[in-house]
């Protein structure tokens, strides 16, 4: 449990939990504010009061500038000299493996690290005073955050790679066509669209809304044959839960008209 953030200022908006990273100048990434980040999250995924969350910046210029280059070369001169390589860290830092929705909302640019935590969420809202992009190639190293897969399986091998391989920054509008992020905003728009969709998914039955993501992010890497038995198992899961049962009573009692569903 977190007691008092150092690096985020944590804010609420009724089922809404809001973390804005606060590391001036530069806003950089590191170990602590990653393992400070997690803390928040778990603590989030914990806490019934709360049904989704934002990440944004508390800093107009920067969202997340990128990991600590510094740290990187302490970490190659390491090993270098002999150290043992470190193993892929626990899959801490993956949103997505959790019970409930993490939205970044990217306010400013972004790149390296702080893409790859974006893309760790399940969704990215993103401002046109920002950019965002993956350019360890500029630094002679690729990305190690999970850019290389995460990126790859949601814009195509193609485009991954001549972004990763150029280093180069995309705007928002460009970012939402080729589906790096869902959704560019006007600046002043940013939270306020965050926040509305943030609310529409908390209104949402929160068991139906972990196990969609379960059956989304475990199926996608099973055989179909394997995910449609994923399905039919949680299917039946949520269809006993008390949730499903007065909602699908209450769309009775409506005459069964479909579109009393869409919102």
């Amino acid at each position: 449990m977190v007691k008092q953030a150092q690096h985020f200022i944590v804010e609420t908006d009724g089922p809404v939990i809001i973390w804005k990273f606060n590391n001036p100048p530069r806003n950089l990434w590191t170990v602590a504010t990653g393992t400070e980040f997690d803390d928040l999250v778990e603590d989030f995924y914990a806490d019934a009061n709360f049904r989704v969350g934002i990440i944004t910046s508390n800093l107009p210029d920067v969202f997340i500038q990128h990991f600590d280059v510094s740290l990187l070369v302490n970490f190659a001169e390491a090993l270098r000299s002999g150290a043992p390589k470190t193993p892929r860290a626990a899959p801490r830092g993956v949103y997505r493996c959790g019970p409930k929705p993490v939205i970044a909302a990217i306010n400013a640019p972004v790149s390296g690290g702080g893409s790859e935590l974006c893309l760790a969420c399940d969704f990215r809202f993103m401002s046109h005073s920002a950019t965002i992009g993956q350019p360890e190639v500029l630094l002679g190293i690729l990305p190690g955050g999970g850019g290389t897969q995460r990126l790859t399986r949601l814009i195509g091998i193609s485009k991954s790679l001549e972004l990763m391989l150029t280093g180069r920054q995309v705007s928002a509008d460009e970012a939402e066509r080729i589906g790096y992020v869902h959704r560019a905003c006007d600046p002043d728009e940013l939270m306020p669209t965050a926040i509305a969709f943030a609310k529409q998914l908390a209104a949402k039955p929160p068991l139906t809304v972990a196990l969609i993501k379960r059956c989304v992010y475990e199926g996608v890497d099973m055989t179909l044959e394997d995910g449609l038995a994923l399905e039919w198992e949680l299917f039946l899961e949520t269809l006993k839960s008390d949730d499903a049962i007065n909602l699908m009573k209450t769309y009775l009692a409506s005459g069964q008209d479909f579109r009393r569903l869409t919102t």
